[in-house]
């Protein structure tokens, strides 16, 4: 698989000569290539990934469920779960990754995260 993000004259033209080299050979083959056009977004930022391990490092230090505390790693699960985009599986609904989200994706679903984590689970936030 490729991807071509199309910046420049000289992408588009690398795009072209790609498809003027795989297409007619993966057609004939039974594999045709299909090719999807839309807008570029950013996937998250290393700055939005290390606020949002913050928050859950947060988390993990101030809440209790059932007397017992959970890492951060075990929040980001849960969270994922409750708050993130969902795909197809064979049994339903499965939460999506989150480091496939993009920038604006990713601040809505920390504001979800901390916004449940204030009003149901009562952590007070530091200065992250």
């Amino acid at each position: 698989m490729r991807t071509f993000v199309l910046r420049e004259k000289e992408h588009a033209q690398s795009l072209v000569s790609y498809l003027k080299q795989h297409a007619g050979p993966q057609a004939r083959a039974g594999r045709p290539l299909v090719v999807t056009v839309a807008e570029h977004k950013q996937k998250r930022s290393g700055e939005q990934n290390a606020r949002y391990w913050a928050l859950l490092s947060e988390i993990a230090e101030q809440v209790q469920v059932s007397g017992k505390y959970f890492d951060r790693d075990v929040w980001h699960e849960w969270m994922k779960d409750r708050f993130g985009p969902k795909i197809d599986g064979p049994t339903g609904l499965l939460p999506s990754s989150t480091s496939q989200m993009n920038t604006e994706q990713f601040n809505q679903y920390m504001t979800q995260v901390e916004s449940f984590a204030v009003q149901e689970l009562g952590v007070e936030f530091a200065a992250i």
